[in-house]
């Protein structure tokens, strides 16, 4: 049975406003020793948010780690639509990674649920590994910064970024003494 605390990200944005994100390696375990590792790992420090959808998802980053291999993975993706039994609700103020939307997921690239619509059309299908608990006033902040669209050459995509850069300062886990694994991976890419 699982009765640790769960570790607690904060998020730190430029403006110095912070979003503190509980993680529930319950749900989705491997998704989030992957979360904690790059982390760690400093992967997201100082990310420009690169794709918002206002009312969908804000997607801190979904092409960064093309470079680094270190970053470049995919996971398992632990979600219902590949016989995973994540109970996390994709809702507002869920966090999620992407993926393909049937077996992996990406080891790195997360998105935040924007609206419970949004997340009607994801759910089953993008593992759910944690919730924001504090700071969403930021985020709704975020979704309302003026945007540019983005040709990413992905038909049926929408892609937008804030005409003013929106800048993760870092990302910090706080695991409460508890030793998280580094992830298994499935495939580089």
């Amino acid at each position: 049975m699982y009765n640790m605390k769960n570790p607690i990200a904060t998020m730190i944005m430029n403006n110095g406003n912070k979003i503190k994100i509980e993680l529930y390696p319950y749900e989705a375990p491997n998704t989030v020793n992957s979360f904690i590792y790059l982390a760690n790992k400093g992967a997201f420090d100082n990310k420009d948010i690169k794709r918002l959808v206002p009312g969908f998802v804000i997607q801190p980053v979904y092409d960064e780690f093309k470079e680094n291999e270190d970053y470049r993975y995919e996971i398992d993706g632990e979600f219902r639509e590949n016989g995973f039994n994540n109970r996390l609700k994709l809702e507002k103020g869920v966090i999620a990674m992407g993926g393909d939307g049937k077996e992996i997921a990406s080891g790195s690239c997360y998105f935040i649920t924007l609206s419970d619509e949004a997340g009607e059309k994801l759910n089953g299908k993008y593992p759910g590994f944690g919730r924001i608990i504090e700071g969403y006033e930021e985020i709704e902040r975020i979704e309302k910064v003026e945007t540019k669209p983005v040709d990413i050459g992905i038909e049926g995509v929408i892609v937008n970024k804030p005409v003013v850069p929106e800048t993760i300062k870092s990302v910090r886990v706080e695991a409460f003494s508890h030793n998280y694994d580094k992830p298994i991976i499935k495939n580089i890419v």
